[in-house]
């Protein structure tokens, strides 16, 4: 069997790469979304996608023309870069890397949180002190704080704000009642109390859906996004906030026109390196690793469970 990782070749170990060589036939690393030579090679084959260097997407075009492909391996957490539906079709198993980095994005929403409830993105185009009555912040204690999603990153979330809102103001909405520490609010019911909203909930239809209708959201409301996928609800978020609609924003992004543009209101854009810690890199790349490894040995481990 055949490995083709889309990724740099000094961002494993040397151990990484001996392990790698040692079970696959062929280890074969690219620096650029070229998938030619894995359409011309008809042995059994792994793909492992670092989303920087396949861009973000695998279309099923390219996944149709890539002969006796049996895997892809996600070197992210979210898998929405790949169609789950095409690749059950053609029999291709997807893994991912789940929560390698709960701890740094949950660190990551604070930071975004703290950024808003003080107002820093009106002090950053000011440039001065300002006692200005759109400058005066607020202290997040025994504020009404929502997390939208509570799987790894949301649970991580909810420990490091207990310190900082007070549990009995922290609620979650998910499919899952499953947490006994917090306490479930339906999303319809946070809307008009919520003064922080922060979104960790995976993409999908009904997660998206959630968004359809912003017209309830209170004008108080500071709204943290770290989820992959939410780029068109983020806009309207903006677009809202810049009308004097919401609290204010905070997102990710890394395309440089969003992140140098000059917005009005609370709104504050940081590159997407909420995942970027020293730790949580080494074990993401441990984790990428073994899942092709498993692979190859016949045990997908971390294998993506398909909700279709």
């Amino acid at each position: 069997m055949n490995l083709y990782i889309y990724g740099l070749e000094t961002d494993f170990t040397d151990e990484q790469k001996q392990k790698l060589h040692e079970k696959f036939a062929k280890v074969i690393f690219l620096d650029r979304a070229s998938y030619e030579s894995a359409m011309r090679d008809h042995e059994p084959k792994v793909l492992a996608l670092d989303p920087d260097i396949s861009g973000w997407e695998l279309p099923n075009e390219t996944i149709a023309k890539i002969p006796n492909l049996k895997a892809i391996c996600l070197q992210t957490t979210g898998y929405e870069l790949v169609d789950g539906r095409c690749c059950r079709e053609h029999n291709i198993v997807v893994t991912n890397v789940p929560h390698y980095a709960s701890v740094s994005v949950a660190e990551k929403c604070i930071f975004m949180a703290l950024a808003l409830a003080k107002r820093f993105p009106l002090y950053q185009r000011e440039g001065k002190m300002s006692y200005a009555p759109e400058f005066i912040g607020d202290e997040m204690w025994d504020k009404p704080t929502d997390i939208i999603g509570f799987g790894e990153i949301g649970h991580a979330l909810a420990r490091r704000l207990e310190p900082l809102v007070g549990n009995k103001e922290i609620c979650y909405y998910s499919h899952n009642q499953n947490d006994p520490d917090f306490h479930y609010w339906p999303f319809e019911d946070m809307l008009e109390r919520s003064e922080f909203m922060f979104i960790t909930i995976s993409k999908n239809p009904e997660s998206t859906a959630l968004f359809d209708d912003l017209s309830k959201f209170n004008k108080n409301m500071k709204i943290i996004v770290v989820s992959n996928g939410f780029e068109e609800i983020t806009k309207r978020l903006v677009e809202k906030c810049e009308a004097g609609e919401l609290g204010g924003v905070a997102f990710e992004s890394d395309d440089p026109a969003i992140l140098n543009h000059s917005y009005n209101g609370n709104i504050f854009v940081t590159p997407h390196n909420a995942h970027c810690t020293k730790e949580a890199l080494v074990w993401m790349f441990e984790v990428w690793t073994d899942s092709m490894l498993g692979i190859v040995n016949g045990e997908a481990i971390n294998q993506v469970d398909w909700i279709l």
